[in-house]
């Protein structure tokens, strides 16, 4: 049987292991290599995490698949890759360790679903200090352009009239406040697509939206009032 090729990320990462002894297991690194094994590990965790992403939605559209995976780079570096980057800078050796893990798993058990949720539940525990993934996921999946684009696809899966889905992508595009897809999703998790072709036909949902959009202000200002007086 042919062996699967591994993922781009991990092989660069085999290949820059490649250089060291298999029994080391504390080398010192240079500063290009630690460098290196950081934004591979980085590159890894993002396509892990949006293939996992794309498998519980059911996202096939690679055009919804590659936005998902911008949209992820740009939230993961601005606080998760961030936090990482510090712990590397404080403990240099832990990307080696990490590269491992990840390629001797993946060399094992290629596209194994269950086999890279736990090597990567297991990182994020032991290096990241994020005791679960889920917390991660949930995190992304509440970032209004990750919403859109899961709403997208669920459009794309239930809706067959182009008109309607033509119409459902403008007001996506041009929603502001990012109520739209909360605002939509409860009729389309019921399949009452004809109530929602009629609510977009005649205009209403926008006050639906303003409704949405009021009710979230007010949590909003509840939860600061709160935080402020704890």
């Amino acid at each position: 049987m042919e062996q699967k090729k591994l993922n781009p990320y991990t092989q660069a990462m085999l290949n820059c292991l490649s250089q060291f002894d298999e029994k080391e297991e504390n080398p010192e690194l240079d500063s290009s290599t630690s460098q290196f094994l950081t934004n591979m590990i980085q590159g890894r965790f993002l396509q892990y995490l949006v293939s996992r992403m794309c498998q519980h939605y059911r996202i096939q559209d690679k055009d919804l698949e590659k936005q998902l995976s911008l949209v992820l780079m740009t939230i993961l570096s601005d606080k998760f890759f961030v936090v990482f980057r510090e712990k590397v800078r404080e403990r240099p050796e832990i990307v080696f360790k990490i590269a491992k893990k990840i390629t001797d798993s993946e060399k094992i058990h290629p596209d194994k679903t269950q086999k890279m949720d736990a090597l990567f539940h297991f990182i994020c525990k032991t290096y990241f200090e994020y005791q679960r993934i889920g917390i991660i996921l949930k995190w992304i999946n509440t970032n209004p352009e990750v919403e859109k684009i899961i709403f997208l696809s669920q459009i794309q899966q239930r809706i067959r009239d182009s008109a309607l889905i033509k119409a459902l992508c403008y007001i996506l595009q041009n929603d502001k406040s990012g109520v739209a897809p909360q605002l939509f999703n409860r009729y389309l998790k019921k399949n009452r697509i004809e109530r929602l072709n009629s609510l977009i036909k005649t205009g209403d949902w926008q006050l639906e939206a303003e409704f949405l959009q009021q009710e979230s202000s007010k949590l909003i200002t509840w939860r600061n009032y709160m935080n402020a007086i704890e």
